[in-house]
This record gives C-alpha cells, sequence and structure tokens, in this order.
C-alpha cells in the first residue's frame, strides 16, 4: 500500500460537508490534501446520521486519498485513522482513559469525543473527521454521551494546534502501521485497541446482538461470540461495550 503523505493543506471558512468537498474536486486536487473548515453545515456521520459542531469549537476536516481501487480500502483506513486521532489525544487525555470504540469511533470515559466518516469515490478514498474540541451546545440531538478535550483537561487546547498535531499524527499512523496491503490495518487496530474479550451489545436495525467480542476480519467486521454460542459476524450496527460505563 501506497505510503502517504498528507501535506497539501486547504482551510475554509464554510462547508456544507468536508468529505462532499473533496468528493467534489478531487479531480483537482492532489493526493494527500487535507481539508479544514471552521464551519460545517451538513456534517454526516454514519448510517446517514448528523455530526453536530461549533465554528471554533470542533475540528471539521477530512483526508483525500487517490488512486485506490478496491472500495473496501475505505473502510479498512478508517481504522488506521482512528489509531492516529488516538496518539493525538494522547497529549492531552491519559491513554487509559480513551478508548477505541467499533468501527469509527474515539471515545474518553465511555463519552464520544471523535467520529470517523469513510467513503469511496472515483478511486478515491475519503476520510472525514469530526473532533470535539471546545464545550459547545449541538443544534441537534445526539445519542450518545459526549464530551470535548476541554471538558477533560485543565487548561482548554488551541484549536490551530491541534489541527496540525492531528496532522502529523495521521502521517505517523502511515509510517508505523502500514505494511503492502490495507487488509492488515483492521488486524493492527483490533491489536491496538484491546477490545477482545468484552461484552458487547450491538443494535442492528430492529436486531440487537450480545455476546464478547471474539476478533475482526480483514474487512473490518466484527466477530462476536453471541449469548447462544456460536460466533456471528457483524457488518455494521452500534456497539454497546457493556463493561464501559
Amino acid at each position: 500500500m501506497r505510503l502517504e503523505n498528507f501535506t497539501h493543506k486547504i482551510d475554509l471558512e464554510k462547508v456544507d460537508s468536508t468529505n462532499s468537498y473533496l468528493k467534489k474536486h478531487s479531480d483537482d486536487l492532489n493526493t494527500g490534501t487535507v481539508l479544514f473548515a471552521k464551519d460545517q453545515t451538513g456534517g454526516k456521520g454514519r448510517l446517514g446520521r448528523s455530526w453536530y459542531g461549533e465554528p471554533g469549537k470542533s475540528i471539521f476536516c477530512s483526508f483525500l486519498i487517490k488512486n485506490v481501487y478496491e472500495s473496501s480500502d475505505a473502510i479498512r483506513l478508517s481504522f488506521l485513522f482512528s489509531l492516529a486521532v488516538k496518539m493525538m489525544l494522547t497529549k492531552y487525555i491519559d491513554a487509559g482513559r480513551i478508548v477505541l470504540k467499533w468501527p469509527n469511533d474515539v471515545t474518553v470515559s465511555g463519552k464520544k469525543i471523535c467520529g470517523i466518516l469513510s467513503e469511496y469515490s472515483k478511486e478515491c478514498v475519503i476520510i472525514g473527521i469530526g473532533i470535539n474540541i471546545l464545550d459547545f451546545k449541538p443544534k441537534g440531538d445526539i445519542s450518545c454521551p459526549y464530551t470535548s478535550i476541554a471538558s477533560e483537561v485543565s487548561d482548554p487546547p488551541d484549536i490551530e494546534i491541534i489541527k496540525n498535531e492531528l496532522v502529523e499524527s495521521v502521517n505517523m499512523a502511515y509510517r508505523r502501521y502500514c505494511t503492502n496491503t490495507a487488509r492488515d490495518i483492521p488486524l493492527i487496530w483490533f491489536r491496538e485497541a484491546d477490545i477482545k474479550g468484552r461484552p458487547v451489545t450491538v443494535n442492528i436495525e430492529k436486531k440487537t446482538v450480545s455476546g464478547v467480542i471474539d476478533s475482526i476480519d480483514d474487512l473490518g467486521c466484527l466477530i462476536i461470540n453471541n449469548d447462544h454460542g456460536y460466533k456471528e459476524r457483524i457488518f455494521y450496527g452500534d456497539v454497546k461495550y457493556n463493561d464501559q460505563f
């Protein structure tokens, strides 16, 4: 897999969605472009949900990776960016409190601090990242407990510094974790997340599955030993770590 280096930075005042902007303009942009927007009016999360933040208090950004010929690599690469976000957060928050939640959330003491959304378009992978930096009041309903860096530390960080640290962490994650194939990335994420054996409940539309985490496959699907005594492969859904309060 190509060793990406994000050196092309774009700063915009306002976009509907940083992911949508990169999809629209990908033909004219270099691979390794990262877009930051001060305000995002139509941010998206998984399963069609909205992502809320506030200008000057949140990071809205997306990373562009071109010449990717397997659409499933979009999912695999999102795990790499999850590792990068955790690396950045450990500059401010004790690593033991930061948990990687399958498939694309980063939490602190059980509260969501970051969401990641990967998309595939025109042989490009676009990874969107939203991070809560300072405290804010969401414009809409948020279905899970959430926090910010400022809520977890005594000295609120400068958002411009964190933007630079995030890019540095992404570049470092590529150097540290990338191998010849993106298929290894979910397996590396699973090892670093250290979630094997955790009891979970997974909500999948109208179905609920409970069990204990067993492993992950190279597509990023979670495999659990369910309460009925057999392995179940989870392609998508909302996971709750039952031992996290």
